[in-house]
């Protein structure tokens, strides 16, 4: 009796792999955060985070990779100035349309209010900025209801609306989980389809109030849904 010898199917590999990969369609998500590949300090902004606009003021105390419940996070914390950092990457929000972050507000800018251009501090924002000089900030404030939106250079040929997501201190000292469907409140606010995004920035602002505030970020990343 003559047994068979069993041969590994190397061709089928090289066949499989390419199934898979046909198979696997667009990706399901597209992280922005990349807080883990920084040591825990100052942040590093001469690399893929970095300041915008371009300031030659010293932040006070600069933005900072802190340990948080296990993980590497972001930490903002402004002295009567503006902080400002972002990443820039191209996002077709046809495949990815749904933003989600965690923010934990430390210090909420005492007597700021999205309504009133002269306070429009807040502790924590996300900003989107699309192809076309147009932008979306989602906001945790300090005073506004929750759904409140502000268009506060509208004569500005950059045009933003800022999104209250948040508002006031419940919630404050603690990990909180949003999510928005940016292509929908893109074409809600500007009236046309949503083109690509071109940068993704946590901010954080107590210059109109002359105050201070504190705020951590955890996971950004853009879902399919």
């Amino acid at each position: 009796m003559t047994t068979a010898r069993h041969r590994p199917a190397r061709g089928w590999l090289p066949l499989a792999i390419l199934v898979l990969t046909l198979g696997a369609g667009p990706a399901s998500a597209v992280r922005v955060d990349n807080w883990d590949a920084y040591p825990v300090g100052p942040l590093d902004l001469a690399g893929e985070w970095s300041r915008y606009p371009p300031g030659r003021v010293a932040f006070k105390q600069p933005p900072s990779i802190v340990q948080d419940e296990a993980r590497r996070v972001v930490e903002l914390t402004t002295a009567n100035e503006a902080m400002r950092i972002g990443r820039r990457l191209t996002i077709d929000l046809t495949g990815t349309p749904w933003l989600t972050w965690e923010w934990k507000v430390l210090v909420l800018p005492d007597g700021a209010d999205v309504r009133h251009p002269r306070r429009n501090d807040q502790a924590g924002r996300v900003m989107v900025v699309f192809e076309g000089l147009k932008g979306i900030q989602y906001v945790w404030d300090t005073a506004a209801p929750v759904g409140t939106e502000a268009r506060p250079d509208e004569l500005e040929i950059f045009q933003r609306v800022l999104v209250v997501v948040r508002s006031g201190p419940r919630g404050a000292g603690q990990w909180v989980r949003e999510r928005r469907n940016v292509a929908e409140d893109f074409r809600r606010l500007f009236g046309e389809p949503p083109p690509p995004v071109k940068l993704v920035a946590v901010e954080s602002h107590s210059n109109d109030t002359h105050t201070r505030t504190a705020v951590r970020f955890g996971s950004l990343r853009f879902e399919a849904r």
